[in-house]
């Protein structure tokens, strides 16, 4: 192998594995040489177990000596988002509100991992509680973008999305509400995927809007993670059965001339979109005419800023009732959070009613923006990583930052971040691509062949 481990897909590995060109352990072992370089300037990962990682590498060296790989993913390091349940590690939801937990179960994301061979070295770093676009965390500190060290990864995926980004690990595991693998995929030009509602199994799941799914530098790794976390599992009620789809095999089966996409420049919710992110949009929107695709373009946003304060309102009921648990001298460990969610306190159970309604309306709006169109197309994020010390772009508005990610968690739509170039600055930009319900090789494969014709993203210059 010419290529250096950091710049190797999940794909290359296995094959290179197969091949005996290489060994688990030597990759495990540049893995975490590699943490051991970067980590003290983008913290991305929290706790490392480097022996046992060792020790599951070299039983996956065996394996594949003896040409028994265990799965698809055998000898492929990865790390778990602080979120996730991993048997013998900590557990924070990237708060220092509470006290530590050690998990005594594997989430069910991180179960599949194992039985694919993946080899973990441990856990990575999120904001609190999932809920805000930064990467800060009042128990983790700042993580901050491989692409600029003064910028952020964005969140809530935010050491996944940093470890991914500076070649750490191949994929990892990103977890999203409200675009918690989308927005940190954006802003450090890699590919994310939120599946549609189910199609990921996930437990605890304390919302219908929350779902798991792959972040990765390719589109074909995506796939490749998709082959392992699809299925159902007992502890998750709405979890979808295995489709039975070779994500893999079929990226590049898609017939372009029987494709209808809507192209959004601007949402019309939060911060208006840049102009190098516009210019990327219309970019891709051209490359799916090219292709063969019938492209629609809606000349006027569909939302408006009415309609966002009642949406944050019910967010905020929701990270409040989940940090009341905790006593107040607690609750002050996590200042962003209780700061943003303040005024929620007086909301009444009528008001919270109310605004839980407005989302429902939201989301059938969003459908209805869909129509008749296989897919709509539009800006990930409406602007690239702002500055890594701040919780969402505009300090005073930190939810916003989630205007054109949240709708499709709310309509349970699959939706993937597919990096479109660098902005003036040179920062990623991401556009997203949303397909129908269910329709989650769809999306792959029209993302892939999207990232086939302009190309995938540089390393991050770290």
């Amino acid at each position: 192998m010419t290529a250096p481990y950091s710049q190797l897909s999940a794909r290359a590995l296995v094959q290179a594995y197969a091949r005996l060109e290489l060994s688990p352990v030597e990759v495990t072992q540049a893995a975490l040489d590699r943490i051991a370089q970067v980590n003290s300037k983008i913290n991305a990962i929290y706790h490392l177990e480097a022996e046992p990682a060792l020790d599951a590498a070299r039983a996956s060296e065996q394996r594949w000596y003896d040409n028994e790989p265990q799965g698809p993913l055998d000898g492929v390091p990865t790390t778990i988002k602080d979120a996730l349940d991993c048997i013998g590690m900590p557990a924070y939801r990237g708060s220092a509100a509470g006290s530590e937990t050690i998990s005594t179960t594997d989430h069910p994301t991180v179960a599949r991992m194992r039985e694919a061979g993946s080899v973990i070295l441990g856990k990575n770093t999120m904001c609190d509680f999932g809920i805000l676009a930064g990467g800060v965390s009042s128990k983790h500190g700042v993580t901050r973008n491989p692409w600029n060290l003064s910028r952020t990864t964005g969140a809530s995926s935010s050491g996944a999305s940093a470890s991914v980004a500076a070649g750490i690990e191949p994929v990892s595991i990103g977890t999203d509400i409200v675009g918690s693998i989308r927005l940190p995929a954006s802003y450090c030009g890699l590919v994310g995927f939120k599946p549609s509602q189910g199609r990921v199994p996930y437990y605890r799941c304390n919302s219908p809007a929350l779902t798991a799914g792959p972040l990765a530098r390719s589109f074909g790794d995506v796939a490749l993670h998709m082959n392992v976390l699809t299925g159902e599992d007992t502890r998750d009620f709405s979890a979808l059965e295995r489709d039975g789809i070779n994500y893999v095999s079929r990226l590049s089966r898609s017939d372009f001339k029987t494709k209808s996409v809507l192209v959004v420049p601007e949402l019309g919710l939060g911060e208006p979109v840049a102009d190098d992110v516009r210019v990327a949009v219309l970019k891709v929107a051209q490359v799916l005419r090219d292709l063969g695709a019938e492209v629609t373009y809606c000349e006027t946003a569909p939302f408006s800023s009415v309609d966002w304060e009642p949406a944050e309102a019910f967010y905020k009921i929701r990270t409040l009732s989940e940090l009341m648990r905790q006593p107040e001298a607690e609750q002050a460990k996590t200042p962003y959070i209780r700061d943003w969610f303040d005024d929620a306190r007086s909301l009444t159970a009528v008001q919270h009613q109310r605004n839980f309604d407005h989302t429902q309306t939201l989301r059938e709006r969003a459908l209805a923006m869909m129509g008749v169109h296989d897919f709509v197309l539009l800006p990930s994020t409406p602007d690239t990583a702002f500055a890594a010390e701040l919780p969402g772009s505009d300090p005073e508005r930190p939810f916003e930052s989630w205007a054109n990610t949240f709708l499709f968690n709310l309509t349970e739509q699959p939706a993937a971040s597919i990096p479109a170039g660098l902005d003036r600055c040179d920062l990623p930009i991401g556009v997203q691509l949303v397909g129908r319900r269910y329709d989650d090789l769809g999306v792959l494969q029209v993302a892939w062949r999207i990232e086939q014709e302009i190309g995938e993203m540089p390393q991050a210059p770290l």
